[in-house]
């Protein structure tokens, strides 16, 4: 599990990040939906990968803050790319995060 912190206007908000379909500690969760965020398009090749990962994610907690949620689970990366015949010039690629935004189930 990872953590980020999603900074407010009155303050900071702990955004928990999962790999897994759950939280470690498994207390009940209530799906909001999934989310979706990608880094700006780069020449393919650049080193940066871990620098675009991590700028995927801080923009998916972005996201995932908007609608309310306390965490996303489930979180998987995908490259996508444009080459040759689709533009000219460079060959390019993303990174997309995507998830499944939760809230923790409250108590009766």
């Amino acid at each position: 599990m990872r953590y980020g912190v999603c900074a407010q206007s009155y303050g900071l908000n702990l955004m928990y990040v999962s790999f897994s379909s759950g939280l470690d500690d498994g207390r009940p969760l209530t799906e909001i939906g999934r989310i979706r965020a990608a880094t700006r398009w780069r020449a393919a090749g650049d080193p940066g990968a871990e620098a675009d990962r991590r700028a995927a994610i801080e923009a998916l907690t972005r996201e995932a803050e908007e609608y309310g949620a306390d965490a996303v689970v489930d979180v998987r990366f995908e490259v996508d790319g444009v080459k040759g015949p689709d533009v000219e010039g460079v060959d390019l690629q993303r990174v997309t995060a995507t998830g499944l935004a939760v809230r923790f189930a409250r108590a009766a």
